[in-house]
């Protein structure tokens, strides 16, 4: 809401912003501050803010006079467009209580999604088909053969056929979409291409990363190695006489998550996908936006698939790796409640883009039955619980937790490993513990 003390034509940029962001009302006659003045005119102002509005924009709104303490003013209630709106050639948005201009980058995406078009169907500017990586190309028919989903003919065609068949090139020569999926380099096309995971203390400070590059069809596997072995380690179990590995996630839904990062990211952005890791919840966010109308809400939804990049949804299709008709949400959902998290969080801003949050249940509501030996510290004790709940955990991590020394912590586990309760596996930073109770 914004509140004006009188109208002025400079206040179509406010109504111009409204109708492109997510509506709004603006109301003349109070200030900033809350005092209501009322307008002096109400009949005529009443007329010329329609007039002004019908002759500068074509935007749907509601002018009404309504009374605020005893005095008359005007609502402007600004509907959401179904289209981008410029206001004498400039386009306007809103972020949080202040207009702004669009900048040349999103204005570009703007117009592309007015019309349809993913920017990653425009030419790739400094990418040949030549260029691609045959191993991606083959891996990318050798999943869609699995699958089913790919036709023998698409298959047993040359490189050209089947990236016209997917809409990955036309005559003319490669689409960005094809350059960032099977080209090594693809930050030549799309800055936008590198998914970043981190590892982050409980008040933020940065443990570990890595960095997944390359072909953006080699991703979800890569990127789910890398939580799955380094950032999201498991505890051995037994079902029966089946040794498993037990996830505090649902992986399956943490790949769905990925895969839509990866899918619906806005691939125009210089900003990457982030994977965060904190000890009670993961974040993975990716630029881009919503298709316009939507909402968080929506997804929880029964909604269509209205996939960003149609050409790249269509490759992970035919892989198997991502199925159509918005049933993904539902998935991660379920799988979460069968697991017994918290619902995820969704969420979108003008600068992180769209972020999707897994949170792990309260400490209260998790019970830890360990067996520990008799006879252990109260340190030793307290570091096989924290080994427990996270294999991956580092002797640092260990210390802030527990809130001693790095030396104390050290002078434990090697105590711990003395006495044959605790193995490590690897280096200092990406390795993981073994725990014998």
């Amino acid at each position: 809401m914004e509140r004006k003390e009188s109208w002025n034509s400079e206040w179509l940029r406010t109504v111009c912003a409204f109708a492109n962001t997510d509506g709004g009302v603006l109301i003349i006659g109070i200030r900033d501050k809350g005092e209501v003045i009322g307008v002096k005119d109400p009949h005529y102002i009443m007329k010329l803010i329609p007039d002004d509005i019908r002759n500068k924009l074509d935007v749907k709104t509601s002018v009404k006079e309504i009374v605020e303490d005893g005095k008359t003013c005007i609502k402007i209630t600004v509907e959401k467009g179904d289209r981008y709106v410029d206001l004498d050639g400039v386009f306007y948005k809103r972020v949080g209580n202040t207009t702004q201009k669009v900048t040349g980058e999103e204005l570009r995406s703007w117009i592309l999604s007015d019309k349809n078009i993913s920017w990653t169907d425009l030419p790739a500017k400094r990418v040949k088909v030549g260029e691609l990586s045959q191993t991606a190309i083959e891996l990318f028919v050798k999943k869609g053969m699995e699958s089913g989903r790919m036709s023998s003919e698409a298959a047993k065609g040359d490189r050209e056929s089947l990236l016209k068949n997917y809409d990955l090139m036309d005559e003319k020569g490669l689409h960005i979409s094809g350059a960032v999926l099977f080209f090594d380099n693809p930050r030549r096309e799309s800055w936008a291409t590198p998914v970043k995971v981190g590892a982050f203390s409980e008040n933020g400070r940065l443990l570990r990363d890595d960095i997944v590059e390359g072909p953006v069809v080699f991703q979800p596997d890569k990127v789910m190695d890398l939580l799955m072995n380094k950032y999201v380690l498991g505890t051995n179990d037994l079902d029966g006489l089946m040794r498993v590995v037990k996830y505090p996630y649902p992986m399956k839904a943490l790949r769905e998550a990925v895969m839509n990062a990866i899918v619906h990211r806005d691939y125009s952005s210089v900003v990457e996908t982030d994977i965060l890791v904190y000890p009670d919840h993961i974040m993975i966010r990716n630029p881009g936006d919503l298709p316009r109308g939507w909402t968080t809400e929506t997804l929880l939804e029964k909604h269509p698939s209205k996939p960003t990049n149609k050409a790249i949804a269509g490759v992970f299709y035919d892989m198997k790796y991502i199925e159509r008709y918005g049933s993904g949400i539902g998935m991660i959902r379920e799988e979460c409640k069968a697991m017994g998290l918290p619902e995820p969080e969704y969420s979108v801003t003008i600068h992180n883009g769209f972020a999707i949050t897994f949170r792990l249940p309260e400490k209260k509501d998790v019970e830890v039955q360990l067996k520990l030996p008799e006879g252990l510290t109260a340190n030793e004790a307290k570091i096989c619980e924290l080994i427990n709940e996270n294999a991956g955990i580092t002797a640092s991590e260990m210390a802030e937790r527990l809130k001693v020394s790095e030396s104390t912590v050290n002078r434990a586990l090697r105590s711990l490993t003395k006495k044959g309760i605790i193995i490590r596996f690897g280096p200092s930073q990406g390795g993981h513990w073994k725990l014998f109770v």
